[in-house]
């Protein structure tokens, strides 16, 4: 707003925000509000060169505000030759830049050709939205359940083209139809490359400094094995706030990721999150590595969770602090990451506990979190072979962790660090 009111024949010209939750790190809930604000407050400026008062005009077109919240902020959409309009000069535009400039701006025409797919749908010009569609997955479109439910497209689904476009967006942005395609583990694969996991002695100085500082037995308190374990995730997830725009500090350990985000009112990233909470297990004297999640092809983010060893259960079990989450089954039983990736492949019932969020602002929901975005992060899983203090703080002379990935067969993440041998990789830790 103090942009427009400043420059008002700027203003002017400006018809619309084009603006996504992974451009401006904020949830669609959020900064919607914001839009709905921009679009119906006008302004008005003083022409200097005649002194008479000039109205900008709404913002008219708000469009492509989260691409899985909403496509136009309440349904503005109407005038689609405008919007077209607005378009095509965009893309005019970028044919005179270099093309060095468009490779690194590529993400700038997926959102544009797919909203011309729309409009062109909607305006019922089957062959031009069908070719700004095939554009859009061409640079980058993945959104395959969006696709599938909007409505704006409903025009052209009939198309044979439009529905082998569909078929190729399924291959790149299906996150259940990818994982379940996935080839299996095989426990007969050797292993005997790559390093043993082992987890830092909880008498070690360094985590006996963590637990007294956090005063973690009463964090932990006096309940069993399990409420220990719940407990220990909802304080770090209640005591940090998730960020994942920010910067990742030199020093990497509980104590340093507290006070930093205290001191600059921060908060961290989720890989900061699950290194804190897995100091905190182990200090406590729990078997925990922190696991990074990874899609087949890495779109947009991968995730950082924990495993925390259940002796009662005698498994590893899901533990997940920027979403205070846990999994279970249909009878309420605590899952591992294995059983989770298994049952969804297998499309068998998971849940998360009620209670699970994001910053205490975003209920977390088993569709989005299981059966998109954990599904779209389960194809393989890497750990630190060594799991402890400042694990992933650079110190000179020190020894820098080895990350062995759990693979598909036949798909290794990469070749000297990767293993098929799910059985190997998921071992009690204390066979």
């Amino acid at each position: 707003m103090k942009f427009r009111k400043k420059y008002g024949t700027l203003a002017d010209r400006i018809k619309g925000i084009d603006a996504s939750s992974s451009e401006i790190v904020c949830r669609p809930e959020v900064f919607a509000q914001a839009f709905r604000y921009l679009r119906g407050v006008a302004i008005e400026y003083m022409d200097c060169s005649t002194g008479e008062n000039i109205r900008v005009s709404d913002l008219s077109i708000t469009y492509h505000v989260g691409e899985d919240f909403l496509d136009v902020i309440d349904g503005n959409w109407k005038d689609h030759k405008l919007i077209l309009k607005t378009y095509r000069q965009f893309l005019k535009t970028c044919e005179s830049v270099p093309d060095s400039v468009l490779k690194q701006c590529s993400w700038c025409f997926i959102d544009t050709y797919y909203n011309v797919a729309c409009c062109e749908s909607l305006m019922k010009r089957k062959k031009a939205a069908v070719d700004a569609f095939e554009k859009a997955i061409q640079y980058g479109y993945y959104d395959y359940a969006h696709a599938q439910k909007d409505t704006d497209l409903d025009n052209v689904r009939d198309d044979k083209r439009f529905q082998k476009a569909m078929e190729r967006l399924r291959e790149v942005g299906d996150f259940g139809y990818i994982l379940r395609k996935s080839p299996g583990y095989d426990d007969a694969a050797s292993t005997d490359s790559l390093s043993a996991f082992t987890y830092m002695n909880p008498n070690d100085r360094d985590l006996v400094r963590v637990r007294r500082y956090f005063n973690l037995d009463s964090i932990a308190g006096a309940g069993d094995e399990i409420s220990k374990i719940k407990n220990l995730l909802a304080w770090v997830h209640n005591t940090i706030r998730h960020d994942g725009s920010s910067y990742n500090p030199e020093e990497k350990n509980a104590i340093a990721l507290y006070e930093i985000c205290k001191k600059e009112e921060r908060g961290v990233n989720c890989r900061m999150m699950a290194q804190m909470l897995n100091e905190c297990y182990l200090a406590m004297g729990f078997k925990s590595r922190y696991v990074t999640c990874l899609p087949k092809s890495y779109i947009n983010d991968c995730h950082v969770i924990n495993v925390v060893y259940s002796n009662t259960l005698d498994k590893w079990l899901w533990v997940d602090p920027t979403w205070n989450a846990y999994v279970m089954d249909d009878k309420g039983n605590l899952l591992s990451i294995s059983e989770v990736r298994d049952r969804l492949k297998k499309g068998e019932f998971v849940t998360v506990n009620e209670d699970a969020n994001w910053n205490h602002k975003t209920p977390c929901t088993n569709d989005y979190y299981l059966d998109y975005y954990m599904s779209k992060n389960l194809y393989y899983l890497q750990c630190s072979d060594c799991s402890g203090f400042n694990n992933e703080t650079y110190v000179e002379g020190k020894r820098r962790p080895v990350y062995i990935t759990l693979s598909p067969t036949g798909e290794p993440y990469d070749k000297r660090w990767s293993t098929s041998n799910e059985s190997w990789f998921w071992a009690s830790p204390y066979k």
